[in-house]
């Protein structure tokens, strides 16, 4: 009975003291980016910007500021918005690169109501597509 007490004990030790050197934070990962190849690990952000009420026959910018490990992409592989009304897509068109991370249009709506433009953006092999509401008066 002595014996499965002291293994117990000592496998129970063992086990805690392996959590305890793997607790806290990640701190390495957070600050390397990089996978166990030592390939660095891109993450892709976007944030759209739309106005939120727009006058028919007005145009309107969108522009879609893309980020990667916090740091501006200025060559995202393809950025497209595309305008939705009623769950129908109306048009999609390809943006081009402003200036730091920015991808923008100008879009004029024909037509009065509730719209949803999604920029739909593509970068070290991620999508990502942030999504806005837009009224038009």
């Amino acid at each position: 009975m002595n014996l499965k007490v002291g293994f117990f004990t000592v496998l129970t030790s063992g086990v805690l003291l392996l959590s305890a050197c793997g607790g806290g934070e990640d701190d390495d990962h957070e600050m390397s980016h990089e996978n166990s190849n030592g390939d660095e690990i891109k993450s892709l952000e976007a944030s759209l910007e739309v106005p939120g009420t727009v006058e028919a026959g007005e145009t309107a910018e969108f522009i879609a500021h893309v980020t990667s490990n916090d740091e501006n992409v200025t060559d995202a592989d393809k950025v497209v918005f595309e305008v939705k009304k009623d769950e129908e897509s109306i048009e999609k068109i390809e943006a081009e690169h402003s200036e730091a991370g920015a991808y923008t249009i100008d879009y004029t709506f024909d037509e009065p109501g509730d719209y949803v433009v999604i920029s739909h953006v593509d970068a070290f092999s991620l999508h990502t597509m942030p999504q806005e509401e837009v009224t038009v008066e």
